[in-house]
């Protein structure tokens, strides 16, 4: 049991591995795909970065990590935010996505950059409650409290104003600024004129917004400006991120290749040894199973032994043990000629009446009962229990062996059944219940004793004898032991018996009896 569960242990653990080996594989490579749309959208080439970084979000699922599907549905909201117009609604419903999954994993940068292009997207069509609901949480982000709106003088809103041109020419001279570090940069020309051009055409949408705006919507813009300078900035240096990101991707991609190589030949070492070992315990559980096996077989030759002497036990409750060693040794018994046997008869008086009141089971209980005292008794005596017929019960003694059992212990053994009976009377009249009375009768004489047939075998007797035997107990009453002239004369120094005198038994005239008494 031990070797199965260690074989079963590598087993598990050997596919753990390769497990936990594809699982790296795949991460690297949502990395990699990551990092090559963010540099695709960087280059302007959109459409194969939203395709790319839609497969990305499609295999994050397998990692049963939400901060991979937030990142990979942020970079493909991005890349159909690029696309124009047509794809913003899908690039709101991404951005939303990965704005509540970067929640639940806490992931504050990625809520920072959601909410920065959720802000521009109803900036562009112009949705005042988005633009303040997104405003709010970013916020919340950045620990700055949004001001109150008010209702002030005009001067208030000319001093806005004011402030909103002053921070246009900050962001102009910005501009300057991002177009010498962009030069300096990785990028191409065309890539670092489109940056500053996409600069200038937000600053000049926002001179044109200033001249329309009242005291509430100045005040919302200033806010949105103050916002703008951080969210710019942050964009600037995550894109200076991605560049390097970008030009760093072929090192890490020899780095990852090489830790693969050196993880394949680990992995092929663990599952040589492992091999190894598989074979040692199956060698080992070969000898404990040839060990076992051998204890079971002699376990089972146990049982058999035990089986056959319950076999052999039972065989010599059904027939006399020289019958039953002829029976095993030959297949068949001869019947015998016995010329002296004592042939012992009992019957129930009125068991037919009696066996109308009891339930079955009572009746079948209390025949149980009374003939176990019968075998009990018999066996005391050495008798030899023939057999049961309905109420009557037989059985001899002088055979198998003629000296075992003599006429008096045949007496003896017809005196204890009445007593027993007698005994067991009393407790059933106590109990207010029915009761059993038997009449026995006995005759000495020769019979014929054997077994025959081919199924279920039965030791039995025939002859004359037997047919007198049972008219002695017809003869008989209850209470009483009859017995006839030829046992009469073999017992009668033993036992004090009286004379009946001649009683006619059918067919065979009248027939000497005899009472014997207590």
């Amino acid at each position: 049991m031990r070797s199965t569960l260690l074989i079963f242990s590598l087993f598990l653990f050997a596919v753990s591995v390769v497990a936990q080996d594809d699982l790296g594989d795949k991460k690297a490579q949502f990395n990699q795909s990551i990092a090559q749309a963010q540099q695709l959208i960087a280059q302007g080439n959109y459409a194969q970065a939203a395709e790319i970084a839609e497969a990305a979000a499609a295999s994050a699922r397998d990692f049963h990590d939400f901060s991979y599907d937030a990142t990979a549905l942020n970079v493909y909201a991005k890349a159909l935010y690029s696309m124009g117009a047509k794809q913003r609604n899908k690039a709101i419903v991404n951005f939303e996505k990965s704005l509540q999954l970067a929640k639940g994993k806490r992931m504050v940068d990625l809520q920072r950059d959601n909410l920065e292009y959720l802000t521009l997207i109803a900036r562009d069509r112009g949705k005042d409650r988005d633009i303040r609901e997104y405003t709010d949480q970013l916020n919340a982000l950045n620990g700055v409290t949004a001001p109150l709106p008010s209702s002030k003088s005009p001067t208030i809103v000319l001093e806005n104003k004011g402030a909103l041109k002053e921070e246009n020419a900050k962001l102009y001279e910005q501009v300057a600024t991002l177009s010498s570090e962009l030069s300096s940069s990785h990028q191409t020309k065309s890539q670092s004129e489109r940056s500053l051009q996409k600069f200038v055409d937000i600053i000049s949408s926002q001179q044109a917004a200033i001249k329309e705006m009242n005291e509430k919507q100045a005040k919302a813009a200033l806010v949105l400006i103050q916002q703008k300078k951080l969210v710019d900035s942050l964009s600037y240096l995550k894109f200076k991120d991605s560049l390097v990101i970008s030009s760093n991707l072929a090192a890490l991609n020899q780095k990852e290749a090489q830790i693969k190589l050196k993880q394949s030949e680990r992995n092929m070492v663990l599952l040589f040894a492992g091999l190894i070992l598989l074979i040692t315990v199956g060698i080992y559980n070969r000898f404990i199973n040839i060990k076992r096996n051998h204890a079971v077989l002699e376990e089972k030759n146990k049982i058999i032994q035990e089986e056959r002497q319950r076999s052999e036990n039972l065989l010599l409750n059904i027939l006399p043990s020289s019958i039953a060693e002829e029976l095993k040794k030959y297949g068949q018994a001869p019947t015998r000629r016995y010329d002296s046997v004592s042939v012992l008869f009992a019957d129930f008086k009125n068991f037919t009446l009696i066996s109308e009141t009891l339930t079955p089971e009572e009746l079948v209980s209390e025949l149980d009962y009374c003939f176990k005292g019968f075998d009990k008794i018999v066996g005391k005596y050495n008798l030899e229990k023939i057999k049961t017929i309905g109420d009557a019960y037989m059985c001899a003694g002088g055979l198998p062996d003629p000296y075992q059992a003599p006429p008096i212990n045949v007496i003896k053994a017809a005196m204890e059944m009445q007593n027993f009976l007698q005994e067991h009377k009393k407790q059933r009249l106590a109990e207010g219940r029915l009761f059993f009375e038997a009449r026995i009768g006995i005759h000495t004489g020769p019979i014929i004793a054997g077994v025959v047939g081919e199924k279920k075998f039965a030791y039995d007797i025939w002859g004359d004898t037997v047919n007198v035997a049972a008219r002695m107990e017809s003869s008989s009453d209850a209470g009483k032991v009859n017995i006839s002239s030829s046992t009469y004369h073999l017992i009668k120094d033993q036992f004090k018996c009286e004379y009946r005198g001649k009683i006619s038994v059918k067919n065979k005239g009248e027939v000497d009896m005899y009472w014997v008494e207590n």
